[in-house]
């Protein structure tokens, strides 16, 4: 009885080994494929759980899936109901591993399939380059091999079973006791995969009876939610409201399908005409997933907008990068990308308090604050909250880039990294140069000196049409070629307008017998050009900011148009 305990849970090892593997050559082979296809089909909700079924079916790996729903959710690329969909999807697709090992693993010579891929997939990862496509594929076939090697030993372990113990000691058991198994051997092994497999081989060897098995199967379901809720605990809101809508629909359907179909499990199949036990198994649980998921469809964007109202904490965006997880790389960049452009909004609002200056004031012509979704809007507080915002954002990015740095990178994914980073640098730079001459602002602004005064007046008046451009060039829609010229153009207005502005000070400097009657230090000649300097320099450090990322654009233009997040200079 021991020994074969042993060999059930080393079986179980193998088994789940294999599909750790069978996933990682999935994803190596078809990251790139599937993340474009994650962006591109789920524009619906139709279409995102079609795609869901699909996927999951495809690859059996409901877990690489759900891991770029919540990876690309959090990044903001697809909708909550979207991201919804693709799981609940998925939560059908997967079904089809039970149809896979009903077929395969309990009607032909496991061993004598196992062996050959477990030795070709070996040889593989030895001789093959580990970068290589064929390496990955080497690597997919190895974990077929452990896979179905695994299931082997799992159905030779319990096959003498029935001589060796008394099976009808599982008997007699109510349904609710199978269910609340199938939920805790699924919660405890993270796998609703493996625990059908065990329900399959128990049901193969007669330890259980069909209606035991359907109801660990339906347990497993539940089980399997304990994964997203348990991945969800520390991260942002839109991971907790997955999960959350993962669990939602996994108890609604499984109670139901305990509830109702399972007292009809003899009529269904009748009506279905299927008499093998595997098949029926298999056909149950895929049809009241399916099930669930009809009646559900209807109803997602209802659902989703009564999950949205959950988790509804005053979210501030430092949490959005710090829980953004980085094992799906385009999701992460897109997520940088997304608040380091967030980041040019609030330095350019920073900005604008220096100069005594509104949004409504810079706001280009045709662009209204309600088409924009509150990204142009009056900064509350104080421009030093905002500069210590600045650099609390600036500490976040990186970190996090730190974080990023650990994942595989392509070599255009570490461009953008570093591009991303060098604009970063260059908006706290802006940032603490006109912090640094705040004072000086201010005196010429209240200068009793009409030449101060109008040193600032002249500096403000420029500072609105130039922001309004700049604004222009981020905000609104233009071609590359054209936002390249524009800023060329900017950086020669801004040299221009450097000079004009020292060529002034100069002109309007007292004459030297009358500078003892002026009690203002801001009349001086080192102060107002050294303001001059600095605003110059402040403005430079803005545009170059502004030609980075126009030059990175190229590098990711699935992602180039990240999406805005609301509120951006509030």
């Amino acid at each position: 009885m021991t020994g074969i305990a042993w060999e059930l849970l080393i079986g179980l090892g193998i088994f789940l080994y294999g599909m750790s593997r069978l996933e990682a050559g999935l994803r190596d082979i078809s990251n790139v494929s599937l993340k474009r296809w994650l962006m591109q089909f789920t524009s619906t909700p139709v279409s995102s759980a079609s795609f869901g079924v699909a996927i999951t079916t495809l690859l059996q790996s409901s877990s690489m899936v759900s891991l770029l729903v919540l990876a690309f959710a959090s990044a903001g690329i697809i909708p909550l109901y979207n991201g919804i969909g693709v799981l609940l999807g998925a939560n059908v697709g997967t079904t089809a591993t039970g149809w896979l090992v009903a077929t395969i693993g309990f009607k032909l010579d496991l061993e004598g399939m196992a062996i050959p891929l477990f030795g070709l997939g070996c040889l593989s990862q030895i001789l093959l380059t580990r970068a290589s496509r064929a390496h990955a594929f080497g690597k997919l076939v190895l974990g077929l091999g452990l896979l179905l090697y695994g299931l082997s030993l799992m159905k030779t372990s319990v096959s003498g079973l029935p001589a060796s113990w008394d099976v009808s000691l599982l008997h007699g058991h109510p349904a609710l006791v199978y269910l609340l198994v199938g939920i805790l051997v699924t919660a405890i092994i993270q796998s609703s995969s493996a625990t059908m497999m065990l329900t399959l081989t128990a049901l193969h060897a007669q330890l259980i009876g069909l209606p035991e098995a359907a109801a660990l199967v339906i347990g497993a379901d539940i089980g399997t939610t304990s994964t997203t809720v348990l991945g969800s605990l520390t991260g942002s809101a839109i991971k907790k409201r997955l999960a959350l809508a993962h669990l939602v629909f996994n108890l609604t359907v499984d109670i139901a399908a305990f509830v109702l179909l399972l007292p009809l499990l003899p009529q269904l199949l009748a009506m279905l005409t299927i008499t093998d036990p595997l098949y029926s198994l298999v056909a149950f649980h895929s049809s009241f997933n399916l099930l669930g998921l009809l009646c559900f469809l209807p109803f997602l964007k209802p659902f989703s907008r009564w999950i949205s109202r959950w988790f509804t904490e005053a979210e501030q965006q430092r949490s959005v990068i710090e829980n953004m997880p980085t094992d799906v790389p385009e999701a992460a960049l897109s997520a940088m990308k997304s608040q380091v452009r967030m980041l040019w909004l609030y330095a350019l609002a920073n900005n604008l308090k220096h100069f005594r200056l509104t949004s409504a004031q810079v706001l280009p012509e045709g662009v209204s604050e309600t088409a924009l979704h509150g990204a142009v809007q009056d900064a509350d507080g104080s421009w030093k909250d905002r500069y210590e915002l600045i650099k609390d954002r600036e500490d976040e990015l990186l970190r996090f880039a730190l974080r990023l740095q650990q994942q595989p990178l392509g070599e255009d994914q570490a461009q953008l990294m570093t591009g991303l980073l060098e604009m970063t640098r260059a908006l706290v730079y802006t940032s603490k140069t006109l912090k640094d001459i705040h004072k000086n602002l201010s005196r010429l602004r209240d200068s009793s000196n009409p030449a101060a005064a109008e040193l600032f007046r002249l500096q403000r008046q420029f500072h609105r049409d130039f922001y309004t451009q700049l604004l222009s060039l981020m905000l609104e829609q233009h071609g590359l070629d054209y936002l390249r010229e524009e800023t060329d153009a900017l950086l020669q207005t801004n040299d221009r307008h450097h000079h004009a502005m020292d060529a002034r000070v100069y002109a309007s400097a007292a004459p030297a017998d009358q500078r003892e009657l002026v009690d203002d230090n801001d009349t001086q000649l080192s102060t107002q050009l050294n303001v001059n300097r600095e605003i110059h320099h402040a403005n430079k450090s803005l545009l170059k900011s502004l030609t980075i990322w126009f030059g990175l654009q190229p590098l990711q233009p699935g992602l180039a148009n990240a999406p805005q997040l609301s509120g951006q200079l509030r």
